[in-house]
């Protein structure tokens, strides 16, 4: 009988989906009920990402494992339908990067008028592409932090699209 033993960039991708679902649940306790609840249903769904890359042998092609890209799809759905939970729609790039080490894509400028929203959405995004850069070169304890500042970064783009939207 063979024993599966994840990879040690499995772990590492399965450690930041486990991030991510805890930023997810401390989210909850300062969003309306709505974007509390898709907070929760992502934290379930990246618990479940996580639990993947322990339990299932990856796919040949990706590095990720059935059951992990299934739960991170419907996650990114979940994200993209809800911006209120300041995740961006294409955030598994940040655990599919613990596997592969493939460019981290910043986010196109948003589409703001008025001088002062333009300009603020050119510092986040600027500042998101200096943590990207830090993440491409960190220990993965180091990543960590990181992420947190990421999806706080995340965060703050997505209360700036909320306030030109209305």
């Amino acid at each position: 009988m063979t024993v599966f033993e994840p990879t040690p960039q499995a772990r590492a991708a399965a450690d930041r989906a486990t991030v991510l679902a805890d930023i997810a649940r401390r989210r909850t306790l300062f969003v309306p009920d709505r974007d509390g609840r898709e907070l929760l249903d992502l934290a379930d769904l990246l618990d479940t990402v996580a639990l993947s890359f322990y339990e299932e042998e990856a796919a040949m092609t990706d590095g990720i494992p059935g059951g992990a890209w299934l739960a991170l799809t419907e996650a990114e759905e979940v994200a993209g339908d809800t911006p209120g939970t300041g995740f961006p729609p294409e955030f598994g790039q940040y655990i599919k990067h613990a596997l592969d080490g493939g460019p981290l894509r910043t986010p196109e400028p948003l589409t703001l008028t008025g001088c002062h929203l333009a300009a603020d959405d050119a510092r986040l995004t600027a500042a998101l592409g200096i943590l990207h850069g830090h993440l491409a070169a960190a220990t993965e304890e180091v990543a960590h932090a990181l992420l947190e500042a990421v999806f706080s970064l995340h965060e703050k783009r997505a209360h700036l699209l909320g306030v030109v939207r209305g």
